[in-house]
């Protein structure tokens, strides 16, 4: 928890818990980072953990018991796993990264948030596109105006990767991370489809009611052959896009080019579209998120997307999967 004092001297000593799809990412922007020193990884599967170990140059374990003192880990295991592996490594005074989903359930997540809050350390979940440069860009330029609507599209082919969450839990909560960013958190309504797959809901559009008659429309698909990472924000001047991978930030404007008892018009007045490209400084939101983390647990700044936040994206991955299953069933 920031209390605005320094909490770790550099380098934060730091172990990646599970390697793989993902933990194998976090552990590659560690050791490229200054001021963190990546101690450990940890994961059951030897070949894994080895391979992971060499590659960085730090230790492998198969269990968290075995770990040496660090600072911070980051939690990369399974979702269903979550809640142990958090809470023994906080229990410890560990600082914990745990990718999102933070848990499969309102009680696991309830427990890791009090878990922090007991032991006096930072608890951040893995929303990466908050840290989307193009995002934060997007965020201050809509700052003082007023979202109108949001429309997301994260959609993918078929993957192996996960197979044990719905795409709502696996795929939409990021954009459902992105929206309550930019819109505020008074949710009034929702709706939603879906198209039924092996793992449950593999395609699922999503209509979220928001106070002012706001709105934000959000897909996210595992069963569309191109990948589409997109969001578009409306409001009452201007229309801005973000193309998530690229980092690409335009905004439309309507501009007026002729007026009434000008010459040329019959009382009416024409509007050209103006486009432009905003400078987006790029990096890897991965690597931004992991600093943005050890910053945290230096005492440099207050976590952005804490516990609670993270809690507060998952009432509405449940709310969404509560009325798919109400239309399901009826």
């Amino acid at each position: 928890m920031w209390t605005g004092e320094p909490i770790v001297v550099d380098p934060v000593r730091i172990a990646v818990v599970g390697v793989g799809h993902m933990g194998r990412n976090h552990a590659r922007c560690l050791a490229s980072m200054k001021d963190v020193h990546l101690v450990a990884v940890v994961d059951p599967d030897e070949t894994n953990r080895a391979a992971v170990a060499e590659a960085h140059g730090c230790l492998p374990f198969a269990s968290i018991e075995d770990l040496p003192e660090v600072d911070a880990a980051v939690v990369a295991v399974p979702t269903g796993h979550h809640l142990q592996t958090g809470q023994e490594l906080m229990s410890r005074g560990v600082h914990c990264l745990i990718e999102k989903p933070l848990t499969p359930t309102r009680d696991e997540a309830g427990i890791l948030i009090a878990e922090a809050e007991n032991a006096g350390v930072v608890l951040q979940v893995g929303h990466v596109e908050r840290f989307n440069p193009a995002v934060r860009q997007l965020r201050e330029l809509v700052e003082g105006e007023q979202v109108l609507v949001v429309n997301a599209r994260r959609m993918s082919a078929v993957s192996a990767r996960v197979s044990d969450i719905d795409v709502v839990m696996d795929l939409m909560v990021h954009d459902i991370d992105v929206v309550l960013y930019l819109m505020g958190t008074d949710v009034a309504g929702i709706e939603a489809r879906a198209v039924e797959g092996p793992h449950g809901s593999d395609h699922v559009t999503a209509l979220l009611g928001f106070g002012g008659n706001r709105l934000a429309s959000l897909t996210a698909s595992r069963i569309t052959q191109n990948q589409v990472r997109q969001l578009e924000v409306t409001t009452a001047d201007r229309f801005l896009t973000v193309d998530y991978p690229s980092q690409e930030l335009l905004i439309f404007r309507q501009g007026r080019i002729g007026d009434v008892g000008e010459e040329g018009f019959d009382g009416r007045y024409a509007l050209d579209v103006e486009t432009r490209r905003v400078f987006v400084r790029r990096a890897e939101p991965l690597v931004a998120q992991l600093e943005h983390f050890a910053g945290a647990v230096r005492g440099d700044h207050p976590c952005e997307v804490d516990g609670r936040q993270a809690l507060a994206a998952l009432e509405l991955v449940w709310s969404i999967q509560d009325r798919l299953a109400s239309v399901g069933s009826s």
